[in-house]
């Protein structure tokens, strides 16, 4: 007598592939909910600490701001430029020094290539532009790259970078403001860089003045004398949805997580802010080409007219991070002024 077949139990029926699926999306959606949670906590955060909590003063470019958070500087970094940072800093040095270290195997005088670095803070630049010198010139010449930042603190934690990385001989950190820079010469520096510092600096066009009279005017046919400034700017409405992103980023996730990750909620929330109020590319470039600087003396004794003023050519803008991040890279040069 044939035995009669068992119902499967309802619990025992394997799952359709469209029951699966389904499970899977519904735990997919928990997993995204969950990964995008923090984000508008931190914006309804970015908005409280923008009304309750003030800006430094204005004069934020005397390097006591930058004291505060020194220790926790490198690592909020990191953090709050997803590590990319570094890259943009590597970018920065090869406009400088070239592809293949120009700057330094160009040097047909034997001269010693000197390279300075504005707003050095703690030292990322300087260190690179180090490694560059080591690589492509003798270690024996005297110190090629010169750091500059009104921050002790900050200046602290970059000698003891300087001295891991073996770089003594050539990196050497000072005390120093862009908008007077009393203890250089004019017509001694090969290139200059500045990176997220021009920001800090009130006065501009002093800043910029101050580095056309160190920037050496008379460059060789093969070398060229160069400043590449690299500084933040919130992304244009052009840019798409990543610069959307990116200025949300900015505007909002920056100050947040600055804020929680160093304790100083004032220095951080003056990054947004001192981002949101600096011009735009287009503006800065402008500012760049349209300024006047005095001129005194000349080079190899001949003396420059009266007439003469400094500016400086814009040669190119390298548009990083879905265009928060620029790299002015431009050559100092003489004009005349016109008399009508």
């Amino acid at each position: 007598m044939a035995s009669k077949s068992k119902k499967a139990k309802k619990s025992d029926r394997p799952k359709s592939d469209a029951q699966s699926s389904s499970s899977t999306s519904s735990s997919s959606s928990w997993y995204y909910f969950l990964a995008f949670l923090p984000i508008p906590l931190l914006i309804i955060a970015s908005q409280f600490l923008n009304a309750t909590v003030s800006s430094p003063q204005s004069d934020h470019g005397t390097g006591s701001m930058f004291d505060l958070i020194a220790t926790r500087y490198d690592f909020i970094n990191r953090a709050l430029a997803l590590n990319l940072d570094m890259s943009w800093r590597h970018r920065l040095v090869k406009e400088v020094v070239g592809a293949e270290g120009e700057i330094f195997t160009n040097n047909e005088n034997g001269e010693t290539i000197r390279i300075l670095d504005l707003a050095t803070g703690t030292a990322d630049v300087a260190i690179l532009l180090g490694k560059a010198a080591a690589r492509y010139k003798s270690t024996s010449s005297s110190s090629a790259v010169l750091g500059l930042d009104p921050s002790q603190n900050m200046l602290n934690v970059g000698i003891t970078k300087v001295e891991q990385a073996d770089l003594s001989n050539i990196v050497s950190l000072k005390l120093g403001d862009a908008r007077k820079l009393d203890s250089l010469d004019d017509n001694t520096i090969h290139a200059a860089t500045m990176s997220f510092g021009i920001r800090n600096v009130p006065e501009k066009e002093m800043a910029l003045c101050e580095i056309h009279r160190v920037l050496k005017k008379d460059s060789s046919p093969t070398i060229e004398s160069k400043l590449a400034i690299m500084e933040f700017s919130e992304p244009g409405p052009d840019t798409g949805i990543m610069g959307s992103l990116a200025r949300l980023f900015i505007r909002h996730l920056v100050p947040a997580v600055g804020a929680m990750l160093s304790g100083h909620p004032k220095e951080y929330m003056h990054l947004q802010k001192s981002i949101k109020e600096f011009p735009s590319p287009p503006e800065f470039v402008a500012l760049m080409e349209g300024i006047k600087c005095p001129i005194k003396g000349g080079v190899d004794g001949e003396e420059w007219e009266i007439d003469t003023f400094g500016s400086f050519r814009v040669k190119e803008v390298v548009n990083l991070n879905f265009g928060s991040v620029q790299i002015y890279v431009a050559t100092p040069i003489l004009k005349k002024h016109v008399i009508e």
